[in-house]
């Protein structure tokens, strides 16, 4: 099970390799000092959203289910994207790559795909345990991508 802190490195990692290019280039000492601290300042931020994010959706409440649903497709979504994004980038460092990355994200979305179908079978019972389960399978989806974007 991954917890909030474990989330952020993992996003953090990720989105420091896919800004880093954005802030290449600085002539100076003291404009790499600047291009480090807004780095680490938005990816700081990003990491914070996401985490939040997660944290918000242990909130949904069982009448709240088709909102929860619905919000664990559309993360489902940018995962995909995120992972398509990824694997292009992998596809230029070696088929090993490649083949991990594909081995990481089929086995976290078969978590994701069984934990979301439990969900839309939840009780009011057993609402509070099905939720934690796929919150940690969205989270353990995004730290198969993430993991394998900081081994390239």
């Amino acid at each position: 099970m991954l917890n909030k802190n474990m989330l952020m490195i993992g996003t953090v990692l990720m989105s420091v390799s896919v800004m880093a290019p954005a802030y290449a280039g600085s002539a100076s000492s003291d404009d790499t000092m600047k291009t480090d601290d807004a780095l680490k300042s938005d990816a700081n931020e990003l990491g914070n959203e996401i985490a939040a994010q997660y944290e918000d959706a242990k909130d949904f409440t069982f009448e709240q289910k088709e909102d929860f649903l619905a919000w664990v497709d559309t993360k489902t979504d940018q995962l995909g994207e995120q992972y398509d994004d990824v694997s292009a980038r992998v596809a230029d460092d070696s088929e090993e790559a490649v083949d991990e990355l594909a081995e990481a994200w089929d086995s976290a979305s078969d978590e994701l795909s069984d934990a979301l179908e439990n969900a839309k079978d939840a009780s009011a019972e057993t609402w509070e345990d099905v939720k934690a389960n796929t919150v940690n399978a969205l989270e353990d989806a995004q730290k198969a991508i993430s993991d394998s974007q900081t081994a390239e």
